[in-house]
């Protein structure tokens, strides 16, 4: 090779060196140390500890330069530190994060194939027109039944089940206070026969005796006989006694049907009324979001973060879980679609997540304050 070839191939090498000294110095921050996102996942997931690690994982491959620092905080707590980067949180939440400015806005243009989300959770994550999350993950009631058995097939609703069903046939997992206050509340839009975002305070004298009736309903078939005795304290464990023949009727999210096992194909699920009126479909949604007070060298990596975690390939990992399916709900259709020839109840599902009419359950304007009041 002559002097002038080698000068210049010199001259490509330290060109090259330098774009790679120059992109790999763009991930760091200000002071010199590399991008760290400090990270909170929804932890009240099955098997929290593979579903961060399952995270890591993935967003290496994107983004092998930046550290992923995963930190314990309590979504429902009211308040967002302000060294948490990107965090997934209970949208009953949201107008209350919203108000206290703790989330930063997005354009729609900043989530990743958005067509793909169901609208009405992408709707469910703005406010007065932002996007200020992406929805990631989706839990309501189910009402199971058993295929074989045909007199409750066509069951809807709690009054039907109740005048069928006696006391200690409806397994059902009551895990407090919290939960039983959201019951009432989704009891209230169904006798009211519509969506909303606003409630009375729950004074005495001001709840609504249609609402109370429903719960006193599932009060009267639960199987609480079962609850001092029990000495599995693990999730699901009233969807295990109803897989085992336990009841004729089970209430949980779709997640109780990871813990059935077999027994979940040869069960017939779907949305259920909480009075004797028509189903108002309402989810619970937790969605992923950036802080408003993130540093800007961290910004960009925080929301290919925030797309991750939301997206079709990580979400389909999530809910197949090795050949062990979670049954989360997915906000993607693709991850049904993905998902419904190796598990049919996937298809099943896609139904319940597409069924019209279907919103998000908020409370604004400050929605953990109410329930946590309401206590």
């Amino acid at each position: 090779m002559n002097e002038r070839k080698r000068t210049y191939v010199l001259i490509i090498a330290l060109a090259v060196s330098i774009f790679l000294i120059v992109s790999f110095m763009a991930a760091k921050t200000r002071n010199g140390s590399a991008v760290t996102l400090n990270v909170a996942l929804y932890p009240y997931v099955p098997e929290y500890g593979s579903f961060e690690e399952t995270a890591a994982q993935c967003f290496r491959e994107i983004h092998p330069e930046v550290e992923l620092n995963y930190v314990e905080w309590d979504c429902y707590s009211g308040t967002v530190p302000d060294d948490l980067d990107v965090f997934v949180f209970d949208t009953v939440c949201l107008d209350t994060y919203v108000k206290n400015g703790f989330l930063l806005p997005l354009e729609r243009e900043d989530i990743s194939d958005a067509d793909d989300l169901i609208p009405a959770f992408l709707e469910g994550s703005l406010a007065e027109d932002t996007v200020y999350a992406v929805p990631q993950m989706l839990c309501t009631d189910l009402l199971y039944t058993r295929k074989d058995d045909t007199d409750l097939l066509d069951v809807k609703s709690i009054a039907e089940l109740y005048g069928i069903l006696e006391d200690g046939e409806l397994p059902i997992e009551k895990s407090g206070t919290t939960t039983e206050i959201c019951r009432y509340l989704q009891a209230v839009m169904d006798s009211r026969q519509g969506w909303t975002d606003s409630f009375a305070p729950l004074e005495e004298g001001s709840l609504s005796d249609e609402a109370v009736l429903s719960l006193e309903w599932v009060d009267g078939m639960w199987e609480a006989q079962e609850e001092t005795a029990r000495e599995d304290t693990g999730l699901y464990f009233y969807a295990k006694r109803f897989a085992q023949g336990s009841g004729r009727a089970c209430i949980g999210f779709t997640e109780a049907m990871s813990a059935m096992g077999s027994a979940a194909e040869e069960t017939e699920f779907r949305l259920v009324s909480m009075t004797d009126d028509e189903n108002i479909p309402v989810f619970f949604m937790d969605a992923a979001s950036v802080n408003s007070k993130i540093a800007d060298e961290k910004k960009a990596a925080a929301v290919d973060l925030l797309n991750m975690i939301a997206g079709k390939d990580f979400m389909k990992r999530v809910c197949e879980n090795e050949g062990k399916p979670r049954y989360i709900l997915a906000s993607r259709y693709s991850v049904y679609d993905a998902l419904s020839e190796d598990y049919p109840i996937y298809a099943a599902l896609r139904d319940i997540v597409s069924v019209p009419g279907a919103r998000v359950f908020r409370i604004a304007p400050d929605g953990w304050a109410y329930i946590t009041e309401s206590k």
